[in-house]
């Protein structure tokens, strides 16, 4: 289903974080991209740790997402929830979007993302968990390269299962440069 079969659909629980991600995904179908790599991550922290220290963290992760360097290069966007307090630690669900033709290597690309988070980041404060490994495993796993045509309902039932009205989802898209038309002189 599509962003319009699910309003059509009358779904009223699905949230508009939900709704908008749902939407983003869809527009990087409409811009070109047939196939994407998800790479789906735990980003923790400790819990002791201050949580606006927890946001700032977040805003520099979403300023490397931006740059897209290093483990970012190729990052189309970033779908992740607020900071959910746990036992012990602070967890933030997040999938990260590849374009497929230039990240081929969704495991890999998890563990780098991951490091950076803990090295960089956290300055060894924070800690990760790749869920990619474990795609077998069904729609709570990492899925890999996902076609945005064919398995819809797979990227579906994993934003479904992140968003909540009790952790909204927030979406960080990468600012694209505009196309330029062969056509055109």
């Amino acid at each position: 289903m599509d962003l319009a079969e699910l309003k059509e659909a009358g779904i009223r629980a699905l949230s508009d974080s939900l709704l908008s991600s749902i939407g983003f995904i869809e527009s990087l179908r409409e811009q070109g991209y047939n196939k994407v790599a998800f790479v789906r991550l735990d980003l923790l922290v400790k819990r002791n740790m201050p949580r606006a220290q927890v946001d700032d963290y977040l805003t520099h992760l979403r300023s490397v997402i931006r740059r897209q360097q290093g483990a970012f290069t190729h990052c189309l966007g970033l779908i992740r929830t607020s900071p959910i307090q746990e036992e012990e630690e602070y967890r933030i669900q997040c999938v990260l979007i590849f374009d497929s033709e230039q990240v081929r290597h969704d495991i890999q690309r998890g563990n780098e993302v991951g490091l950076h988070w803990v090295n960089i980041i956290t300055e060894g404060q924070g800690s990760y968990f790749n869920y990619n490994p474990y795609r077998q495993r069904g729609p709570g796993s990492g899925y890999g390269i996902v076609s945005l045509v064919a398995m819809r309902w797979k990227w579906h039932m994993l934003l479904l299962a992140m968003g909540s009205e009790d952790h909204p989802l927030i979406l960080i898209g990468i600012p694209r440069q505009e196309v330029k038309d062969p056509n055109r002189h």
